[in-house]
């Protein structure tokens, strides 16, 4: 019986979450891995930054082909996505772009230069969280 299977009808993300943090104590991150693929399915994703590919190395081992998201924010250095295009050439792993709906340029025009020091909380949330939307 997996942490799903239980007599109510549905089990929120919390009640998860405390499930999984008492029968995960002290596992290792393949087992941690595992029991997410296990639990969740085909519904699993990972998103990365791309700062390294250490978490999707290990869950392409347990669920290769998975689904991976990187926001592009348009704010990137050149080795982020560098190594963004690394991990889709080495990692058995289906890498997909979010894109924010406004380039940079068109936020810039809309909004005025360097939202992102002006404001920041309004900056990431429109090229971060309303893409991951």
């Amino acid at each position: 019986m997996t942490l799903l299977e239980t007599d109510r009808p549905a089990l929120d993300l919390e009640d998860i979450v405390e499930s999984a943090a008492a029968a995960l104590e002290g596992a290792s991150p393949l087992e941690v891995i595992r029991w997410a693929a296990a639990t969740f399915g085909d519904r699993i994703c990972l998103t990365s930054s791309m700062s390294d590919a250490a978490l999707i190395h290990l869950v392409s081992k347990v669920k290769p082909g998975i689904d991976v998201l990187f926001v592009d924010t348009g704010y990137h250095f050149a080795e982020t996505i560098g190594t963004r295009d690394a991990v889709e050439s080495v990692y058995p792993v289906n890498v997909i772009n979010v894109e924010p709906s406004r380039t940079v340029a068109e936020q810039d025009e809309a909004l005025g230069p360097r939202l992102h020091g002006r404001n920041p909380d309004l900056c990431c949330h429109l090229r971060k969280v309303e893409p991951l939307g």
